[in-house]
C-alpha cells in the first residue's frame, strides 16, 4: 500500500524544526546560565540535523525525479454492475 503526505509537515521537515529547538534551547541554556555549551549533545543534534537536512534532500530529488519520468494518469475504467 502506498500512501501520499499532502498538506503537512514531512517527517524530514518535522526533525529538522525539533533539532533545530533543541540545538536553540542548548544555546539559550549555555547564556543564560553562564556554562559552556555541553558537547556531546551540540554534537548529537548538530548531526540528526544534518541527516535530516541530508534526508530531505534526497527525498525531494527522488520525487522530482519520479514525477518527470511518470506517464500521464489513464483514464479510469469503471467496471459495470452486475
Amino acid at each position: 500500500m502506498r500512501s501520499r503526505q499532502d498538506g503537512f509537515i514531512s517527517f524530514s521537515t518535522m526533525t529538522l524544526l525539533i533539532g533545530g529547538a533543541a540545538l536553540g534551547a542548548l544555546l539559550a541554556y549555555g547564556s543564560m546560565s553562564g556554562q559552556e555549551l555541553p558537547l556531546w549533545p551540540a554534537i548529537a543534534v548538530s548531526l540528526v540535523n544534518l541527516v535530516a537536512a541530508g534526508k530531505l534532500v534526497l527525498n525531494v530529488r527522488a520525487e522530482r525525479r519520479r514525477a518527470q519520468t511518470a506517464p500521464p494518469n489513464p483514464p479510469e475504467v469503471k467496471r459495470a454492475r452486475r
